[in-house]
């Protein structure tokens, strides 16, 4: 594997210290000492030619993400100081992924890394700062050691890391699922985006956490091919496959157009104006909302079809809500929702509006009613939604970024929720 490290002043040794995220930082190996040579720093647009270094990655490392340390001679570099390490640009992250003839895990974890690099702001930009329309995978950041161009925005609920990297949402999701014994592979979006040998096929649920904003066409098209044939998807995200995003210059970078022609019309790299995500999600982040900063408004999901198996276990009724007390805030930071038939059917359920392309054999589990307080909404009647759908395979959307904290906290409901998802749609294709 190569590396790409320059130093800030005069030529600096170093080695890499690798640690395998998971239900500990577990140290698993250095590099040989090297020697970083100056290179002055690039643009966000174009890669940063930094000499390469070549670690060869050993045949037992198990399948995850990985943080590389890139520690000058004499730096004694401890797990605790690195663990929330964004802005700290001697950090890397990467992902080691097993070969699908190696694999015996049924569950695929995906790692957003195109929405790490799409806030990544290194280089003076990002697609939210500076040029706005391409970013490059190649340089400090991309969901360790870099910062993210919305760090000044505080996560008041989770003060412990900035929001676009991975130790916010992944890395306590990916130790909550070790931790219970669950047996994982994992990839990034770039990954998914190849589906190299059909990897995808080769596993029965694929989960995505937190944050997961930006899907190439190519990743649209693999994924849903994988449901239709029988695979299964949990999104525990929110904010889902907002975005398209295409891989420019060789596959080292991300270009996403999102300039409207109007007022009111849709950008050329919004799904919902000309492949609605709700087809693959069920839900969208135009029918739910954001609240970015501060304490927000503390809302949960009121339950619905509460004999579902996804309630299994939980003690949950129709009418209860879970999720809703003032240190969980469950819905948020960014959530998605579907419009809402107010014709209930013969249960006295909601039922989803299916205009804009939610699949109509979707489940409304539970709905959560934004008030105007929200800072971001598209729609008067903005709704969360968490719910299920199936079609050749099933589909699971928690459409909330922050589940993966909650579940960290310890709620027993969101706990229960995410083994029944887990081991249902792992167990079998379909």
């Amino acid at each position: 594997m190569n590396f790409h490290a320059a130093s800030d002043g005069a030529t600096t040794g170093f080695r890499i210290l690798f640690f395998r995220v998971g239900r500990v930082w577990q140290f698993t190996g250095e590099s040989d000492r090297w020697q970083a040579e100056f290179r002055p720093e690039g643009l966000s647009t174009d890669a940063w030619c930094w000499p390469t270094y070549t670690f060869h990655i050993p045949g037992e490392w198990a399948s995850g993400p990985y943080i590389a340390c890139f520690a000058s001679e004499n730096k004694d570099l401890r797990v605790q100081s690195i663990q929330h390490g964004a802005g700290d640009r001697n950090l890397a992250l990467f992902v080691v992924k097993r070969p699908r003839w190696r694999s015996s895990a049924s569950i695929l974890y995906k790692i957003p890394i195109f929405t790490y690099c799409a806030y990544n702001a290194e280089g003076c930009g990002s697609l939210y700062t500076g040029p706005r329309s391409k970013v490059t995978l190649n340089r400090p950041g991309c969901g360790a050691g870099g910062d993210p161009c919305d760090r000044e925005t505080v996560d008041f609920y989770d003060t412990s890391s900035p929001r676009q990297t991975f130790a916010h949402w992944d890395a306590p999701f990916v130790c909550w699922l070790e931790s219970n014994g669950y047996n994982v592979d994992y990839c990034t979006d770039v990954d998914v985006h190849r589906n190299e040998d059909g990897f995808l096929g080769s596993h029965h649920l694929m989960v995505t956490v937190g944050h997961d904003e930006y899907w190439t066409q190519e990743m649209r098209t693999n994924v849903e091919r994988f449901i239709a044939s029988g695979g299964n998807l949990a999104f525990f995200s929110g904010n889902t496959c907002w975005w398209r995003v295409h891989l420019a210059d060789g596959g080292t970078a991300i270009t996403c157009d999102k300039r409207k022609a109007a007022e009111g019309s849709e950008a050329p790299d919004q799904w919902m104006g000309f492949d609605p995500e709700t087809r693959m999600t069920g839900v969208s982040f135009r029918f739910g909302g954001g609240w970015w900063s501060g304490q927000r408004e503390a809302v949960g999901y009121t339950v619905q079809n509460s004999r579902h198996w996804v309630y299994d276990g939980t003690g949950l009724k129709d009418g209860d809500v879970f999720g809703g007390g003032p240190e969980q805030a469950l819905v948020g930071y960014e959530c998605d929702g579907l419009p809402l038939c107010r014709v209930r059917d013969n249960h006295g359920y909601l039922v989803p509006d299916n205009s804009r392309g939610t699949p109509d054999t979707f489940q409304i589990l539970g709905t959560a009613p934004l008030s105007s307080r929200w800072e971001y909404r598209e729609t008067e009647n903005a709704t969360a939604v968490l719910g299920t759908y199936t079609r050749g395979g099933t589909v699971f959307s928690a459409a909330t970024t922050d589940w993966a904290r909650v579940l960290r906290d310890g709620d027993p409901v969101v706990d229960r929720i995410t083994r029944n998802v887990l081991n249902r749609l792992s167990s079998t294709p379909g």
